[in-house]
């Protein structure tokens, strides 16, 4: 299968895989509740011939596996790529007002999920019917609770053996990215996204009359402290050029105008990219929480998680997906990028096992909205299917090929 068949199969059904993106954004489902969407997934994947595994993880998993049946010296016989879509959605109001919006009040297709299962399904479809010009395995992943950080729906797929029998020598994923234009792919060996992790801070003091301060020890103000202490670890104890991020992002004390709260409750989230850096921020927290509520009389308590880690992205599968990118689209659409992202993934536990990569794939166009993601009225120019689905079964055709060719 050459650069123009892949082409011409995608340009082929490119209106169904828009067709499945809109049905699955009607009909968005939270992590871990992706029923009707795995089942949905799971028809599809039969209709193409696949083998079909359900309730993955031991919840709403879903896995396709296709073996290819060409012969032909150099098309990998024996070895496996697994390519992954995550398909979960938020629990965000929408606000686009689309014809095909959300049905579901509170719930939302506001991070692409929806088009990263739709150019899955598609790629599938595509090799499915181009079974015989390549051999080795395809895996592919249809995850959920992508957004259920801490841990994540990848962990529970990896636990289930996914990345075995026949055993992936490459996993690769990609996420559509506002930032770049429609056309255009984004790549980047070495940390592409960040480690995301959680803290929660209680902080307790002794409430009182709001007309009595100096009778109680006031949480709001013992916290609010906290909050801004906080902010002097990454301004004066983290090296200016090292990537790091804290966000106190929910902050509650508190349930009437004239009563000193006796408590606070701050959460919030960290993001680096060193592991080194890393092991050393739940101590520095707790440090300066525990010291600042101690010099107001009151005591804090530490709870901090660790989620997703780095997401690193390895060199010679970020090679396969460029030179995919430029055999498909062309070198004007290949994008290398200098910066990572502080946003996480839980792709990146998928590359503690296997090599791999995950590349941006562009969508703002004429189609798409102003809005970012994650915010009721995101929505991407749905020309930016085609394109992932054609870079994704380049990138696996030249995968398998490469891996035939080291083995030979």
């Amino acid at each position: 299968m050459n650069t123009l068949e892949v082409r011409t199969a995608v340009q082929t059904i490119e209106q169904e895989i828009v067709a499945w993106r809109r049905h699955i954004h009607a009909h968005p489902e939270l992590g871990y509740e992706e029923v009707e969407t795995a089942a949905f997934v799971a028809a599809l994947l039969r209709s193409f011939g696949l083998e079909v595994m359900e309730g993955v993880g031991g919840s709403t998993g879903v896995v396709g596996i296709l073996r290819g049946e060409g012969e032909e010296e150099g098309e990998g016989e024996g070895a496996c790529v697994a390519l992954r879509a995550d398909m979960d959605a938020l629990p965000v109001t929408e606000e686009t007002g689309l014809a095909f919006a959300s049905r579901h009040l509170g719930k939302m297709h506001a991070c692409g999920h929806d088009g990263h299962t739709a150019m899955l399904l598609g790629a599938a479809k595509v090799l499915s019917l181009h079974r015989r010009s390549f051999a080795g395995t395809v895996k592919f992943f249809f995850q959920p609770a992508e957004e259920c950080a801490p841990r994540g729906g990848a962990l529970d797929m990896i636990d289930a053996a996914v990345m075995d029998n026949p055993k992936v020598n490459y996993v690769f994923a990609l996420h559509l990215w506002r930032e770049l234009p429609l056309g255009k792919v984004g790549v980047k060996a070495g940390p592409l996204m960040s480690a995301s992790d959680r803290v929660r801070i209680r902080v307790q003091g002794n409430g009182g009359h709001g007309a009595a301060p100096h009778q109680a020890i006031d949480a709001v103000v013992v916290a609010s402290h906290i909050v801004t202490a906080l902010q002097a670890i990454a301004s004066r104890q983290v090296d200016p050029l090292e990537p790091f991020v804290l966000t106190i992002g929910s902050f509650h004390a508190g349930q009437r105008y004239n009563v000193i709260a006796p408590y606070a409750e701050l959460d919030g989230t960290v993001r680096t990219q060193s592991e080194a850096l890393r092991g050393t921020i739940p101590n520095r927290i707790t440090a300066i929480a525990q010291a600042v509520a101690t010099g107001f009389g009151a005591e804090a308590q530490v709870n901090y998680e660790y989620g997703y880690p780095t997401l690193i992205n390895q060199p010679h599968a970020v090679e396969a997906v460029s030179n995919a990118v430029t055999e498909v689209l062309g070198e004007q659409a290949l994008v290398e990028l200098t910066k990572p992202s502080m946003g996480g993934e839980d792709f990146a536990y998928f590359l503690n096992h296997a090599k791999g990569a995950m590349f941006w794939l562009g969508c703002r166009g004429p189609l798409s909205s102003d809005a970012p993601i994650h915010n009721g009225k995101f929505d991407f120019d749905e020309g930016a299917l085609a394109v992932g689905t054609s870079v994704l079964v380049q990138t696996t055709l030249n995968t398998l090929r490469a891996q035939r060719h080291k083995e030979a």
